[in-house]
């Protein structure tokens, strides 16, 4: 039997500027995508892919933006020890930030 790679961590609190979301964390290490599930709707992401910039996180990781609805995203869930910043990057014609982080639920 394969080894599961999703994690989870339930009762999480996450707060995309002004709107706080409730649920539980989910990272789904296979397919590096990190995620919030709540009762009141669809899952919200976390994570973003960034394929199309030719970049992939390591095994582990996951990437997120920090603009947006996701600005100081990354900090807020380091400091909830759920994710630490590995390195960040500039992508896209905006010159925008996001940050490869290790997931530590």
């Amino acid at each position: 039997m394969a080894e599961s790679t999703t994690t989870v961590k339930h009762d999480v609190t996450v707060v995309f500027g002004c709107i706080e979301l409730r649920g539980a964390l989910v990272h789904d290490n296979e397919n590096r995508v990190l995620e919030l599930e709540n009762a009141e709707g669809p899952a919200e992401p976390i994570s973003i892919s960034l394929q199309g910039y030719g970049f992939t996180p390591e095994p582990g990781n996951v990437f997120i933006k920090d603009w947006s609805e996701h600005s100081g995203l990354t900090a807020r869930l380091a400091q909830a020890g759920l994710v630490t910043p590995v390195h960040a990057l500039t992508v896209g014609p905006f010159r925008s930030t996001a940050y490869e982080v290790q997931v530590t639920l």
